[in-house]
This record gives structure tokens, sequence and C-alpha cells, in this order.
């Protein structure tokens, strides 16, 4: 008798173990395409708003930060993803961080700084290439000017 309730007990135990792996499993899905990679965003933004558990919400912000920097993400988003982990932090305390997730922090904020760096050049040097036109239409001006000066000369002589 002991050894049926023994063989029903540890039935039992496997059958939570494995509806317990089974749940975990399907929120590891990862998303493949744009239009997936969409979805997976408008869901976890909605849970960062919506959600009244702030251990969800942050977890949530988490997820995106890592998701707009998914390298199979079709359209990637550093700007985003900082603002997600930053948000998360606010949200978690400091210390429960790990060094892993720290590392991608001070990575984005690296990017970020290169981004505006790279703005910043791009517009000095938008700015430099209509500098350079407006001198070229002057020196072809002053080309024309100079061509009429010489004509006007031969004709006095």
């Amino acid at each position: 008798m002991s050894s049926l309730f023994h063989r029903l007990q540890w039935g039992c135990i496997f059958l939570l173990f494995f509806s317990a792996v089974s749940c975990s499993l399907q929120g590891l899905k990862k998303p493949e395409g744009e239009k997936e990679f969409f979805q997976e965003s408008c869901r976890l933004e909605k849970l960062t708003h919506n959600h009244p558990d702030p251990s969800v919400r942050a977890q949530s912000h988490r997820k995106l930060a890592f998701l707009y920097v998914n390298y199979r993400n079709p359209q990637l988003d550093y700007t985003q993803a900082l603002q997600e982990m930053e948000s998360y932090l606010s949200l978690v305390p400091a210390k429960k961080e790990t060094e892993d997730f720290n590392n991608w922090l001070a990575a984005l904020k690296e990017i970020e700084k290169l981004q505006t760096g790279l703005e910043k050049a791009q517009k000095a040097n938008r700015s430099l290439r209509e500098e350079v036109a407006g001198l070229k239409e002057t020196i072809d001006r002053l080309k024309s000017l100079d061509r009429q000066m010489e004509e006007k000369r031969r004709l006095t002589k």
C-alpha cells in the first residue's frame, strides 16, 4: 500500500515539475521576424505602463531593453534600449544587477555618446558641404569676372 502511495506521490511530483518546465519554456520563445519583434515590444510596453506589480513592470523594461539590442531584431534601437535599462534601474536596486547587465549598460551609454558625436559630425559635415558649394559658386563668379576684365583690357589696348 505504501509503495503505491509513493509511486503516486512521485508521479504527482514529476507532473508538477514537467508542467512548470513547460510553462517556463513558453516564456523563452524568441521572436523571429519583424512582425514578431513588433508584437513582443508592444506587449512588453503595455506591461511597463499598465501592470500593477512594480516587479513585473521592471522585468518588462529589462526584457524590452534586451529585445531592442537583439541581433535578430531588424530594427535595432540602442537609444531606446538604454532608456529601458535606465527605467529598469530606477525600479530595482542597483546592487541587484549582474555584471553582465552593468556591462551592457556601460556599452549602451558609450554607443549613445558615439551616436551623439556622429550626429554632430554629420551636421558639421553638411554645413561644411554647403559652405564649400557657396565658395565654389563664388569662385565661378570671380573667374567669370576675371574673364570679363581680361576682355576689357584687350579691347582697350
